[in-house]
């Protein structure tokens, strides 16, 4: 009888320390160390024809600066930048947003340069605001019959609710990106 009793509390002890725990496993983020990256928005102007409507334009647009050049000593991401305007079917969000911090700052490419941040942001009735951006410097200026620049964004909510998003050429404006990488 102690036998079987033995061999019981070892399989419960056993089966006990293999169940997975119910509470949240501790996850360390990583690092993050921005790369030599220089973008400048001069009103970087996207209008996507399929976001278009008879109550919407299709429109956002790209503004501002941000830095983070390590070798200059600004080894912070630093500037301002936002989207705005937005104005395109399927967004809850119509209107500016503007970037508040630059979590992740990372670029790459020579010919036509990459970069990506990620961060928070503020909107009108959006809570916990984050966003992620893409831009791409495919061509100087706006030259006829040449690839244009890209802008891509997504935003999301306190919950993980996107509520805005695009991604299209930019027709009219500039963006200019420099990347060491």
């Amino acid at each position: 009888m102690i036998k079987v009793c033995s061999a019981h509390l070892f399989l419960a002890a056993v089966m006990w320390v293999s169940t997975p725990a119910s509470a949240q496993q501790i996850q360390i983020p990583t690092l993050q160390v921005c790369n030599d990256t220089e973008l400048t928005a001069n009103n970087a102007v996207v209008i996507i024809e399929t976001r278009k409507s008879p109550s919407f334009t299709g429109f956002f647009a790209l503004r501002g600066k941000l830095e983070c050049v390590p070798t200059k000593g600004v080894v912070y991401p630093v500037g301002t930048l936002g989207i705005f305007g937005i104005n395109m079917s399927d967004s809850h969000i119509q209107g500016d947003v503007t970037f508040t911090t630059f979590e992740q700052v990372t670029s790459g490419g020579k010919d036509t340069p990459t970069m990506w941040v990620s961060g928070q942001c503020k909107a009108a009735n959006v809570r916990g605001c984050h966003y992620w951006l893409m831009a791409v410097n495919n061509v100087p200026g706006h030259p006829v019959g040449k690839t244009y620049d890209v802008v891509s964004f997504l935003i999301l909510d306190e919950t993980g609710k996107r509520v805005a998003y695009g991604t299209g050429n930019v027709v009219d404006g500039d963006l200019k990106i420099l990347s060491t990488n």
